[in-house]
């Protein structure tokens, strides 16, 4: 890839839409080591300069500076692009073929391995693979005994298509998918594992036509579940800084419980849980409880048809009541003087009855 030479201005929408601007009030990441499992980043691009550790100064790919840009990309004049965990500090390990991206099961256990050994708390898979390995398992279950949480993307991409990637299929692991820009799954339907059952999805974060940092410091666009498991592991970062203390399980269910909710449940094969939601995770209190903010009591706006209060209320259903007597005493009196051709009664005179009334 080129280096980048466009700069956008403009805030991207996948800030707008994760409710970035709110959530770092909140928190920015900061503390938190994020590891990045990459072939290459380069670390010299402005918005990086500070951020990553261990990136070298070329890209051929450009992927792997993009993640490193939607994870923790700082504030730089010019760009209205900033990372989703701007404080985070990102660990480059080099993982994969840099000329095709592609790693495999033995190079992801080894940089998990690597990842863990540095203390990161949150490892980014950034490139994945198609096939699980004894290695690979057993790298995943040491990383969640270190109280490290890994996130990787659902699918890897193919010569054959879209497959179910590695080591997203392992419990502990989130599995993140791409939506996009409307928040719909990019993925047209589920993937099968060679055992028959589906694919894991744990949750969908924005995965097209996403904004990040090129390498030579301009921006490009990109797409893929790798992209949204960045958004997903920058939101850990933000929630693993404002709550220390959590653990990666609880970190883990957190981010699931909070999210987005797809209208088929959390049994929807292709968003998991539902959309991430950095905000909502933040907005619940150690112990479970959701942060409260004092505020005054509601007090609806005027109605445009005008005010219903208490007195004009009464005044109206009175006159409608009194209206109704009347109308009735009215067809009374009208049908009593029909019937005796409008003379006043005579003394003692009775009263004449209806034709439809009956004989007593």
């Amino acid at each position: 890839m080129a280096t980048g030479g466009d700069v956008v201005e403009q805030t991207p929408w996948t800030h707008h839409f994760l409710g970035l601007s709110r959530a770092h009030e909140l928190s920015t990441g900061e503390g938190v080591g994020v590891a990045l499992l990459t072939p290459e980043v380069d670390g010299g691009a402005p918005a990086l300069a500070d951020a990553v550790e261990g990136g070298q100064s070329t890209d051929c790919l450009g992927f792997g500076t993009s993640l490193a840009g939607v994870l923790a990309a700082r504030r730089v004049e010019g760009s209205g692009l900033l990372g989703t965990a701007p404080e985070a500090s990102v660990t480059v390990v080099p993982t994969g073929d840099p000329r095709t991206g592609l790693a495999s099961p033995q190079e992801i256990a080894a940089g998990i391995g690597n990842a863990v050994d540095s203390g990161a708390r949150v490892v980014l898979v950034g490139t994945g693979t198609w096939e699980a390995s004894p290695a690979l398992e057993s790298a995943v279950a040491a990383a969640e005994e270190a109280d490290t949480l890994v996130v990787a993307p659902a699918t890897v991409p193919t010569s054959r298509g879209p497959m179910p990637g590695h080591p997203a299929q392992h419990a502990s692991v989130l599995s993140v998918a791409a939506h996009d820009v409307e928040g719909v799954p990019v993925a047209r339907g589920p993937l099968v594992l060679p055992s028959g059952d589906l694919a894991s999805v744990d949750l969908t974060a924005p995965g097209d036509r996403v904004v990040g940092t090129g390498p030579g410091g301009g921006h490009v666009s990109t797409a893929g579940d790798g992209v949204a498991a960045a958004f997903v592991a920058g939101a850990a970062a933000l929630l693993m800084a404002r709550e220390p203390d959590l653990s990666s399980e609880q970190v883990r269910a957190r981010l699931t419980s909070t999210a987005y909710t797809s209208p088929r449940g959390d049994a929807d094969p292709l968003s998991g849980h539902g959309r991430v939601d950095p905000l909502a995770a933040m907005a619940i209190a150690p112990g479970g409880t959701p942060v409260g903010v004092a505020g005054e009591g509601f007090v609806p706006d005027p109605s445009p048809r005008g005010s219903v209060e208490a007195l004009p209320t009464a005044a109206v259903v009175s006159v409608a009541l009194l209206l109704i007597v009347l109308c009735v005493l009215g067809g009374a009196v009208i049908r009593l003087g029909r019937a005796r051709g409008w003379r006043p009664a005579a003394p003692g005179e009775p009263v004449p009855m209806r034709s439809d009334e009956p004989v007593r």
